[in-house]
């Protein structure tokens, strides 16, 4: 009997951390000032020789929600309205989202996302891009012990370059209260 019960709990930890397919097509972007061409919005700054951060492109920043579900578990919420803010640019969603951002590598801004249940359960939270490049170097270091760590750790620390590594925001998971 005790086999069939831990099955069972390891079947609902699997089943609770199940995430909700991303079936609509990204978000753009909505730029606060003239001058964006596209999702770049220091487009027109660039052009002028103003000194601005390096357009590397667009990334995709998904975007979730948590709370007490329907049912009384706690699970992924769906259709959930949000809002995300950089002071660049704002975008506007509903759980889960794909929202296609700008990529400035290190200079890309801290995105303020808020989301507001239709009964009035609500969250927020601010995320900031993140090294990729010296993430996976630190990786590698992991498994090395404590002296192999601190070298090859030194060793990254020499090599890091924010012009040439790679930065993206995390995936997000805003809980609703």
């Amino acid at each position: 009997m005790l086999r069939w019960l831990c099955l069972g709990g390891a079947l609902m930890t699997v089943v609770a951390c199940t995430q909700a397919e991303v079936t609509t097509p990204p978000v753009a972007i909505q730029p606060k000032a003239p001058g964006a061409v596209g999702i770049d919005v220091y487009a027109r700054d660039r052009a002028a020789g103003n000194p601005v951060p390096r357009f590397r492109g667009q990334e995709t920043l998904i975007v979730r929600t948590t709370g007490k579900t329907a049912g009384g578990g706690f699970g992924e919420l769906t259709g959930v309205p949000c809002t995300l803010d950089s002071g660049l640019y704002t975008a506007s969603l509903r759980t889960p989202a794909n929202v296609n951002v700008p990529d400035y590598g290190p200079n890309s801004p801290a995105l303020f996302i808020r989301c507001v249940h239709p009964d009035g359960r609500s969250g927020s939270t601010t995320i900031n891009t993140f090294n990729v490049t010296a993430r996976e170097r630190g990786n590698a270091a992991a498994g090395t012990g404590l002296l192999g760590a601190i070298v090859i750790g030194a060793v990254n620390a020499a090599n890091t370059n924010p012009e040439k590594d790679e930065f993206k925001y995390p995936a997000v998971t805003i809980p609703l209260k």
